[in-house]
């Protein structure tokens, strides 16, 4: 029996498994960004917010509406949108330069009361969360699509110490 053949079949299989690899390597958020950047050069629309932070919107490729959020050192901007229930993608820009998320609740309480652990941070397992940006390093970009019904939603960080220090705003979709 020749080595060949299986030598060959191996080496051919560790190279599809190391393509497979690389190509699952990256986030979603990355592809996310990406196909977004695309699509909003391809369409001439921008997603960026204005110098008064309200949050622009526009409509993706797939259908629905995009809104950007930018974070920061211990704030959104802005921190009140307003969408259409659907298809929503929240870009997420963090101009801090400490790590940040976006977590998403489905929930009529005010941002500034959720209920919380020992340690201050927000407990999510209370509370309905249809989605959220994890954590985004300062300088990057963080992105999410959703499917979102109509209803009030909250927006927060909660990376150690950033909600009890004012990292929260709201969504309401209508």
């Amino acid at each position: 029996m020749s080595l060949r053949p299986i030598a060959v079949g191996l080496a051919v299989a560790g190279l599809t498994s190391f393509g497979a690899f690389a190509t699952g390597c990256g986030s979603d958020d990355e592809t996310s960004s990406t196909a977004a950047a695309a699509s909003d050069e391809a369409s001439g629309e921008s997603n960026e917010a204005t110098e008064e932070g309200s949050a622009t919107t526009s409509a993706p490729a797939a259908g629905g509406e995009t809104l950007t959020i930018e974070m920061g050192e211990f704030y959104y901007k802005p921190d009140a949108v307003e969408a259409k229930a659907g298809t929503v993608t929240i870009d997420a820009p963090n101009a801090g330069s400490a790590p940040h998320e976006l977590v998403l609740a489905k929930t009529g309480d005010d941002p500034a009361r959720l209920p919380t652990g020992s340690d201050g941070s927000v407990d999510e397992e209370a509370l309905d969360v249809p989605g959220e940006i994890s954590e985004v390093a300062g300088g990057a970009d963080g992105t999410v699509t959703l499917d979102l019904d109509a209803g009030k939603y909250v927006i927060f960080c909660n990376l150690p110490g950033h909600y009890s220090s004012g990292m929260y705003g709201s969504l309401t979709v209508k």
